[in-house]
């Protein structure tokens, strides 16, 4: 299959999870889908939890979710990555004396895989590196969709032959609230708080069931003042304003 697939210029693993998704849209009659591909733009002041239980980036991509998996959540603090990238760039801290440095100098010592499967010691060099220029590259040129910096959308960069988790955007999900929740990309969402950002482009992966009730009704509006009660109570949300009048 991984083959064939490199033949269609596929990558395995992002058709592997857009297969995933196809099976719930069209064969599993208790499933519901959302767009696995939406990307958003919002000011990373608003997402500051994380779903409890989390939400899988790719397990759950495009899936429409029921349950109390969005409340009450868990901080971003809670996050081994995210504490220890706030605390290397905002108080200065050396890598080697962040959690995160040191925990995973204890897997890699153990023959265990961490950090983005560092193996070695070299290994977490490199991503200490690599987070130190993904830091000083947003900083001085600013922070660009993964569309922007590869000239195609994310559809086209998940399924690509060179796809990997590098080439994604910050990924969430969306409780039933509107509440924007973490699920995945420590890094740059950290860099995009220690910087004061004003707005980053997100993947959401997933969605819960009655947001998901409420983007439709935003979808059947023809104009902000055809929202009904329930959906006008959180417009203008950057999830909803794309879809009013969208025919």
């Amino acid at each position: 299959m991984r083959a064939a697939l490199r033949v269609l210029n596929l990558n395995y693993r992002g058709f592997w999870w857009y297969a995933q998704y196809l099976y719930r849209k069209k064969v599993c009659r208790d499933c519901r889908t959302t767009d696995p591909f939406s990307v958003i733009r919002v000011s990373p002041d608003r997402i500051s939890r994380q779903p409890a239980p989390p939400v899988r980036r790719w397990g759950d991509f495009g899936a429409v979710l029921d349950g109390d998996w969005d409340q009450p959540g868990k901080p971003l603090e809670s996050s081994l990555k995210y504490r220890s990238v706030v605390d290397h760039f905002e108080n200065e801290t050396p890598w080697a004396d962040t959690e995160l440095y040191q925990v995973a100098i204890e897997h890699v010592e153990n023959g265990d895989p961490f950090w983005n499967g560092s193996l070695t010691t070299d290994d977490v060099e490199r991503r200490t590196n690599h987070v130190d220029e993904l830091y000083e590259t947003i900083r001085e040129e600013g922070y660009k969709s993964q569309a922007e910096r590869h000239g195609k959308p994310l559809r086209e960069i998940v399924l690509s032959r060179t796809f990997d988790r590098s080439m994604e955007e910050v990924a969430v999900a969306i409780g039933r609230d509107g509440e924007i929740l973490f699920v995945d990309g420590n890094h740059r969402l950290a860099i995009a708080h220690v910087l004061d950002l004003e707005e980053i482009p997100v993947h959401v992966v997933a969605r819960h069931e009655q947001w998901e009730e409420i983007r439709n009704a935003a979808r059947n509006a023809a104009s902000p003042e055809g929202l009904d009660d329930r959906a006008a109570q959180y417009f203008p949300h950057p999830d909803l304003v794309h879809l009013v009048g969208d025919t």
